[in-house]
C-alpha cells in the first residue's frame, strides 16, 4: 500500500462501497422499505439458480478487493515476492515488511467479513444479520488499530495524511458498534455512508500528495503551510462528499417519481420487509405506513393477475 497504486486501488474500494450505501439507503428512505433475503431454509432454496440469487453483492466485492489487495501486498508488481517475516540471513533475525504485513491483516479482515457476509446470507437457514454487523464492525476496528501504529519511516506531511484517515476510521467504528444494536437507522446509516466516501476520497487523494503532487515538486515535512492545507483539502473533502451524497438522494427520489411505486414493490416468495425508512417516526404514523405499504403491494398483485 506503500506507493501510488497502493493508495488508489483501496481509495476506489472504499469509495465504491459508499456509492452502493448510498443508493441503497437513498431507496430504502425514499420508498419506505427495503426488501430484504427472506428467513429461507435450505430446503426451500436449493440449486444453483437458488444460490446466486442469495449472494450478496456486498460479501463478493468484500471478497474480491480484500483477497487482491492482500495479494498484492507482497506478490505486486509481478515478480515480487515480499512473503517473510523474518531476515533468516540477519543473526538477530529482525523482521521483514512491516507496512505490507499491516496492510495483509487488514484487507484480510474485511475479506472474512465478505465470506461473513455470504456464509450467513447463502448457506446458514436464517440471515445473521448481527454476525454480518460484527464481522465488518471488527474489520474496521483492525484498520483503526493498525493506522494508529502506521508511522513507521513516515514523514510530517504522510503522518497527518493517515492520521486524518485514522480520525475517519474511528468515526466509522463508532457508527457501526452502535448499529449492532440499531440496525437500519437512518441518521446512523448515512452518517456511514458518507464517511466511508470520504476515506476513499481521501485514500485517493493520498496518493496525488504522497507521490504524485500536482506541482510536480514533493510535500517538504518542514513546511507547517502544507501541513495546513492537508487539514484543509480533508474539510474540502467532508463537504463534497456530502454534496455527493444529497445528489444520489436527489437522483433517487427523481427514478422513484419516474417509475410507480407498485413497479418496485412486486413480492417475491416470501421475502420479508425491513421499513429502515420509518425507523424514528411516531408508532401511530409507523402503522399508517405500514398500511400503505401493505395496501400497495396487494394492488400490485392484483396488477400483475391481470397481466397474467
Amino acid at each position: 500500500m506503500g506507493t501510488f497504486i497502493g493508495h488508489i486501488s483501496p481509495g476506489l474500494a472504499f469509495f465504491s462501497f459508499g456509492i452502493l450505501y448510498a443508493f441503497r439507503y437513498s431507496w430504502a428512505v425514499v420508498t419506505g422499505a427495503v426488501t430484504m433475503p427472506q428467513n429461507y431454509s435450505l430446503a426451500q432454496k436449493v440449486g444453483t439458480q437458488g444460490l446466486l440469487k442469495r449472494l450478496p453483492l456486498e460479501g463478493i466485492m468484500k471478497v474480491i478487493y480484500g483477497t487482491l489487495a492482500a495479494s498484492a501486498e507482497f506478490f505486486y508488481p509481478p515478480g515480487t515476492n515480499k512473503l517473510q517475516i523474518y531476515d533468516r540471513s540477519s543473526h538477530d533475525l529482525h523482521f521483514m515488511h512491516p507496512n505490507e504485513w499491516q496492510h495483509f491483516t487488514m484487507y484480510c479482515y474485511f475479506a472474512i467479513s465478505g465470506w461473513v457476509d455470504i456464509i450467513s446470507q447463502t448457506c446458514l437457514p436464517r440471515r445473521q444479520i448481527i454476525l454480518e454487523n460484527v464481522a465488518i464492525t471488527v474489520a474496521f476496528y483492525i484498520e483503526a488499530l493498525l493506522l494508529f501504529f502506521h508511522r513507521h519511516g513516515k514523514g510530517v506531511v504522510e503522518i497527518t495524511v493517515h492520521e486524518l484517515l485514522l480520525l475517519t476510521c474511528c468515526f466509522i467504528c463508532v457508527i457501526l458498534t452502535v448499529e449492532i444494536w440499531h440496525s437500519g437507522d437512518r441518521v446512523l446509516c448515512f452518517a456511514k455512508t458518507c464517511l466511508v466516501q470520504i476515506q476513499g476520497t481521501w485514500l485517493f487523494h493520498a496518493a496525488f500528495i504522497l507521490y504524485k503532487p500536482a506541482t510536480g515538486k514533493p510535500w517538504k515535512d518542514d513546511d507547517m503551510s502544507n501541513v495546513m492545507f492537508v487539514t484543509t483539502f480533508y474539510g474540502w473533502h467532508i463537504v463534497l462528499n456530502a454534496v455527493l451524497l444529497a445528489a444520489i438522494y436527489g437522483l433517487v427520489v427523481v427514478l422513484h417519481t419516474i417509475k410507480p411505486p407498485q413497479t418496485w414493490m412486486k413480492l417475491k416468495g416470501h421475502s420479508e420487509v425491513c421499513h429502515m425508512g420509518f425507523k424514528g417516526l411516531p408508532k401511530s404514523l409507523q402503522k399508517m405506513e405500514y398500511a400503505r405499504i401493505n395496501t400497495a403491494e396487494t394492488e400490485a398483485l392484483a396488477n400483475e393477475d391481470e397481466e397474467l
